[in-house]
């Protein structure tokens, strides 16, 4: 799949639901009318993958980098220009309501084409063996990650499993987010037993099963599930049958020439013209902000830097905290902080092959550490863990420390390891503690402090979609 998913398929999927939730196709194609070989399956799931682009690199206002980052404790937009973000502020209006409507109905499309793809292939004597278990495996992974991000956005969703005619989806009641996560889990550990350890060549940008497993280690720690958190992470880290391992330097992570590298279990795949992102222009700066620095080339959005708060967590001698404080260079200092680890020198606005990383082995550890100081509080196994990722960044092992001590910790890793990763606003969200850390940050973000509220750990369900659906009930607060 390196550098060429297949699309032709997706559009044949996507033409009977490119109005997701509003219109009654007047044709249904069945899956028994796609699938007649192991290459037509593969088209089909190459296909499902699509979603995954809007999420982690369309650089639109929709996109995961966004909603992960913006409106916590990590990161504001360069020239005033919060009020392109209403949930920044947690002023949530017409804007955002469109975005959020955005992200409904691309999750939807997803899952759409992953019904498509498990509806096609399961039970068809025209798929040999091996390609329907790697692609029913890839197809629920997918399916279940769409969910992951409806359930993180909206807690309870509409949940369906069958290639339905999208017209019934609009007929569906929302189904409790426990139910949608506990399908999820089921799900992914089919997945897990169905895919490979690992992904070669062409296929390389493909979901494996540690992949799978990642996810699945996600959601047990949304369901408090501590003891299959913690085993399915240290199964990650033995990685047995795999390749990856955390990496002895942060400077062999990021970057193109990076892309593919030992400690990311998975990424999504760009390349330059023929398939670009938008992802690290948003971190780019923009020149307008700036002065001018002899060298680099400005054709950045300025739209997710990071703050000086977020910046003072560090301890001075954290060798991480260059990597999310580009600040100038040959004496010159820009206005604004920029996120070093997502910057992409070189290549033209909305033109770039930096691939997004969305699972990595570090982040495998650190859920192993949480899991298992809830479990048993602070195991010597919990400790090498952290302090893994601590040597690492060379600061000092911990030691000695309460459960509770231990958890908040292992909660400020996760800050300095994995900001700007898809992560922040989820953690904040899961440990219930977006309204502290809003608050906390109020000289960047005072309009959002005072505004910001509980209930703003899950969004307000689009209104157009609850026009459609009288069965869709509103979020409380909204």
């Amino acid at each position: 799949m390196k550098k060429y998913l297949s699309f032709i398929l997706l559009i044949l999927l996507f033409s009977s639901c490119s109005k997701q939730l509003i219109e009654k196709p007047k044709s249904f194609l069945s899956p028994a009318q796609f699938f007649q070989s192991d290459a037509e399956a593969i088209g089909a799931v190459n296909g499902a993958y699509s979603t995954c682009d809007f999420l982690y690199g369309s650089g639109t206002t929709y996109d995961l980098g966004y909603w992960s980052s913006l409106g916590t404790d990590i990161a504001w937009p360069t020239g005033g220009r919060a009020t392109v973000f209403d949930f920044l502020t947690y002023t949530l209006g017409l804007s955002d309501e469109g975005n959020l409507d955005n992200i409904w109905q691309t999750l939807y499309k997803g899952v759409a084409n992953c019904n498509m793809v498990i509806g096609g292939v399961t039970n068809n004597a025209f798929i040999s063996s091996a390609t329907k278990d790697e692609v029913l495996g890839q197809a629920l992974f997918l399916r279940s990650l769409y969910y992951y991000w409806l359930t993180c956005f909206w807690g309870d969703v509409p949940m369906w499993l069958n290639p339905l005619d999208v017209s019934v989806v609009s007929t569906l009641p929302r189904t409790s987010v426990d139910s949608v996560r506990q399908q999820m889990v089921n799900d992914l550990k089919t997945a897990a037993s169905d895919l490979p350890p690992v992904w070669t060549g062409a296929d390389l940008g493909r979901a494996s099963k540690w992949a799978a497993d990642m996810l699945l280690c996600h959601v047990y720690l949304w369901q408090k599930d501590w003891s299959d958190a913690a085993t399915v992470a240290s199964e990650i880290m033995v990685n047995q049958g795999g390749n990856n391992r955390l990496l002895p330097s942060w400077s062999d992570i990021f970057g193109q020439a990076n892309e593919y590298n030992a400690e990311d279990i998975w990424e999504i795949d760009f390349t330059q013209t023929t398939h670009p992102t938008s992802f690290s222009d948003r971190y780019m700066p923009r020149q307008v902000d700036e002065p001018v620095v002899p060298g680099y080339t400005m054709t950045g959005y300025g739209l997710v830097t990071a703050t000086k708060y977020f910046l003072s967590t560090f301890d001075s001698s954290d060798l991480r905290e260059p990597w999310y404080d580009w600040h100038g260079a040959d004496g010159i200092t820009t206005n604004y902080h920029y996120v070093y680890k997502q910057m992409d020198w070189g290549e033209p606005r909305s033109n770039s092959g930096l691939n997004s990383i969305v699972y990595r082995m570090a982040d495998a550890y650190l859920m192993y550490a949480e899991a298992a100081n809830e479990l048993n509080g602070p195991t010597s196994a919990a400790y090498a863990a952290v302090n893994a990722i601590r040597e690492r960044a060379e600061l000092p092992d911990l030691t000695g420390l309460t459960q509770d001590q231990f958890r908040q910790a292992v909660r400020t890793e996760r800050l300095h390891e994995l900001s700007f990763e898809f992560n922040r606003r989820w953690d904040l969200n899961r440990w219930g503690t977006l309204v502290e850390a809003v608050q906390t940050d109020s000289a960047t973000n005072p309009e959002g402090a005072a505004n910001v509220r509980p209930y703003y750990t899950l969004c307000p369900v689009p209104y157009q979609e609850i026009d459609l659906n009288p069965k869709l009930t509103q979020n409380p607060g909204y």
